[in-house]
């Protein structure tokens, strides 16, 4: 079985991460003089030392699409949208690249795990694990990926390093084992986003009192008055 080996770039943590700091302010300052390469450049080289793979994949690629989407939006003087779509096509493309070296570190533990003839867990080593490895001739390459990739169960006492040379554990395996225990960056975890509905406003009742006077009816006329001729007898004395 030929053997898998992890990235160079899972062997530089502390590097990683001054490295990744540094390359964010320069990047902004070449980016506000124009000179988008290379600020991409930088951002790359930033961000491809990660050493948690699919759990880091998402949000390196993230960072890497906002700074980018960020350059391409200030050409066409939309920062914050480009920006925005850098973040989300970045996202994607970076948990797909550390899917990939999460598989590579799987075909390493099952080399490992072909020399123990047992399985090998993903989790912190302990000293008996790396002595056992060790006898069992495991490459010591493939020890120090394995180490770094899990970091070690307990920092070695001054006992498990006699220990260890006296079993005949290489140099760099012990080295590997003394590294400090590389800072587990936070992955964001983004929520379901809630929408509040529109507020919704009653419609006012409007209350109008109306005066209603006597019901007024046209005057009409009666019949017009005819001329008419009366006859009278009238009796006086002389």
């Amino acid at each position: 079985m030929v053997m898998q080996r992890l990235p160079h770039s899972l062997h530089c943590l502390s590097w990683c991460w001054a490295m990744r700091l540094r390359a964010v302010v320069l990047a902004r300052r070449f980016a506000a003089r124009g000179g988008m390469w290379l600020a991409l450049g930088l951002a790359m080289l930033s961000g491809c030392a990660s050493p948690y793979r699919s759990d880091q994949g998402a949000l390196f690629g993230g960072l890497l699409g906002a700074g980018t989407g960020a350059l391409v939006g200030s050409a066409v003087g939309n920062a914050g949208a480009g920006a925005a779509i850098g973040a989300g096509v970045g996202a994607i493309s970076g948990a797909a690249i550390g899917s990939e070296l999460d598989e590579i570190e799987a075909r390493n533990r099952a080399e490992i795990a072909q020399h123990l003839g047992r399985p090998v867990p993903a989790q912190p080593v302990a000293v008996d694990d790396i002595i056992a490895m060790s006898k069992a001739g495991v490459d010591e390459n493939l020890i120090v990926n394995h180490i770094r990739a899990h970091g070690a169960a307990a920092p070695p006492s001054a006992s498990d390093l006699i220990l260890l040379q006296r079993e005949g554990v290489s140099a760099r395996v012990v080295a590997a084992m003394q590294e400090p225990p590389a800072p587990r960056a936070a992955v964001p975890v983004y929520g379901v986003p809630v929408y509040a509905s529109p507020p919704v406003y009653a419609q006012p009742v409007y209350v109008q009192e109306n005066y209603y006077g006597p019901h007024w009816r046209p005057y009409r006329c009666g019949p017009p008055c005819r001329p008419g001729v009366s006859w009278g007898v009238s009796v006086s004395g002389h």
